[in-house]
């Protein structure tokens, strides 16, 4: 009862307080403890900081709290303190911060307390373990030595010279028989990449060789995409990252003995915004596909929240390479241009929400996956019980989805495509390139606007997810004819290839419904060559090109 009576006059006269300087710092009273903290006002730090702790349950971090254990403990109340040191051991320890905890002379007041020499003997133990665990890591990522240290596929004397002492036929064969990948030193570790993304940016990247890697093997590869890239000032020092947070949600992909590819975003370059970031992560894909024997047809894209929502971008834009997505906690939507759900149709998106998710809740994502599925999005949808960091909290509600794609095996021939682009640069799918557009065209009929309607920030209205004009083509394979009907696109480009074509007889190609070419097309050295070393893939060979305009 006396402690109950203390809070309540303590309570009274902080709201009193509070009352009389509700100007300060615009009556923030988190900023307002702080500038009195830095003031070395731990009076009045410590009246803000009990104010700001009544109703704030949750500390912003073990920093915050420990201020407030400091300025409680220089006005003489050891009681605020030892809480508010519980408070921030239960928060967590910035490891490699303990000399600071350590040796900050604000804290004098604070060492003859109990709970104070527990705090920071839990800290010191807890900083040594991880600073063991860190410079382990750190040495591994930076171990050149370990990993596939070059590649023939990089060689292009090598493959021009194998080029002219070869015909076509010859060299297709040995592009696809191609198996002459160095072994690594070890299995199952992490190695850091870097790779150019332009004359001024250099992008690090993450590689988990898995477990029991052979280099005479093809081996699957997912690429996980993290979250938090809208508020993300820098790119995460890697060394975070095989510890960190998001990567037990890959737990099942590694149990698959899989690559994982784990590229690093931040908000000027990241996969919501920039189309050049994700140019980098192809760039990374074709890197490690030269230097690690990666099955082309078990390519994954994925990722949580905003890392997601960058797996959505490629099923909608650079879809080619993938076999299937999948995103959790994730928005359906595109950052960077139009949000094309008739892309979907294509190849299957797999995705997790979170039935508690306040992020990205039910209400505005299932309105647009249940539109999308209307009209033929080839995309799962599933809610589990959960907030926002479902992947990491309740892991076992998402392993079953990394079963699922494991099944899915990209058909690198499919004989319909149907593809949608309001920019060139992101033209192509599969053996199909839209080269240029013609948005002062008329639409054709079947190119409808698909915008959906869905509850945002508590209003229903419709979404604009088409904001450029853009341009469609739908194409289908008989035999040796390609069928192809064209809505608002100017040229397009074919890839040729024997898988797909028997190259002995003439292609017949049909362009909105009147007959266009009807002639042989021969494999051509130099475009199967140029391509492969484009792409680095042994399942896809083109064989030669068309490209046309369409009148």
């Amino acid at each position: 009862m006396k402690f109950t009576s203390s809070l309540i006059c303590l309570v009274i006269t902080i709201f009193a307080y509070f009352n009389a300087h509700a100007q300060e710092k615009n009556g923030n009273m988190f900023d307002s403890a702080h500038v009195y903290y830095e003031r070395k006002d731990f009076k009045r730090a410590a009246h803000f900081f009990d104010i700001y702790y009544i109703e704030q349950k949750k500390a912003q971090s073990n920093y915050d709290t420990y201020f407030a254990a400091v300025a409680a403990a220089h006005v003489g109340n050891t009681e605020r303190a030892t809480y508010y040191l519980q408070r921030s051991a239960l928060v967590g320890y910035d490891f490699e911060e303990y000399n600071f905890f350590a040796n900050d002379p604000n804290n004098v007041p604070l060492r003859n307390l109990p709970q104070w020499k527990k705090f920071i003997s839990d800290f010191k133990y807890k900083s040594d373990s991880a600073k063991v665990i860190m410079d382990k890591t750190i040495a591994e990522i930076n171990d050149t030595t370990i990993r596939a240290q070059s590649s023939l596929l990089n060689d292009k004397a090598y493959w021009t010279n194998a080029a002219t002492k070869s015909t076509s036929e010859q060299l297709i064969k040995k592009i696809k028989q191609f198996n002459a990948y160095l072994p690594t030193k070890k299995d199952n570790f992490w190695s850091l990449y870097q790779i150019k993304a332009n004359d001024t940016l250099t992008v690090p990247f993450l590689v988990h060789v898995p477990k029991g890697y052979r280099p005479t093997e093809k081996t699957a590869l997912y690429i996980y995409l993290h979250g938090a890239i809208i508020n993300r000032k820098n790119f995460t020092n890697p060394k975070y990252i095989p510890n960190g947070l998001e990567i037990p949600a890959m737990t099942k992909a590694m149990e698959q003995n899989a690559f994982i590819i784990y590229p690093l975003g931040k908000k000027d370059f990241g996969w919501l915004h920039q189309q050049q970031a994700f140019e980098t992560i192809l760039k990374e894909i074709v890197y490690v596909k030269s230097h690690y024997n990666i099955d082309d047809n078990k390519i994954y894209v994925g990722g949580h929240s905003n890392g997601g929502s960058g797996a959505f971008w490629f099923a909608l834009n650079q879809p080619s390479i993938f076999a299937s997505f999948f995103g959790f906690n994730y928005l359906p939507k595109t950052y960077y241009g139009n949000t094309s759900l008739r892309n979907l149709n294509n190849k299957t998106f797999y995705g997790i929400s979170g039935s508690d998710d306040s992020s990205f809740p039910l209400t505005l994502v299932n309105p647009i996956y249940q539109y999308g599925v209307s009209h033929g999005a080839n995309w799962k949808n599933y809610v589990k019980k959960g907030g926002h960091s479902l992947p990491f909290s309740q892991r076992d509600s998402i392993n079953f989805i990394f079963d699922t794609l494991a099944t899915n095996i990209r058909n690198p021939f499919p004989k319909r495509l149907e593809w949608e682009t309001d920019n060139v640069k992101n033209g192509r799918n599969g053996w199909l390139e839209i080269m240029e557009l013609d948005t002062l065209a008329e639409k054709a009929s079947w190119q409808t606007t698909l915008n959906p309607t869905a509850t945002q920030n508590g209003k229903t209205g419709i979404i604009d997810f088409n904001k450029n004009k853009s341009g469609a083509v739908k194409a289908y394979v008989e035999g040796n004819t390609i069928h192809i009907e064209s809505s608002r696109v100017k040229r397009v480009k074919l890839y040729i290839s024997e898988d797909m074509f028997d190259l002995k007889r003439q292609i017949k190609l049909i362009i909105n419904g009147k007959d266009y070419i009807n002639t042989k097309i021969a494999p051509d050295k130099s475009v199967i060559l140029e391509e492969f070393l484009k792409t680095k893939d042994r399942d896809f060979i083109v064989s030669n090109i068309i490209e046309f305009t369409i009148t």
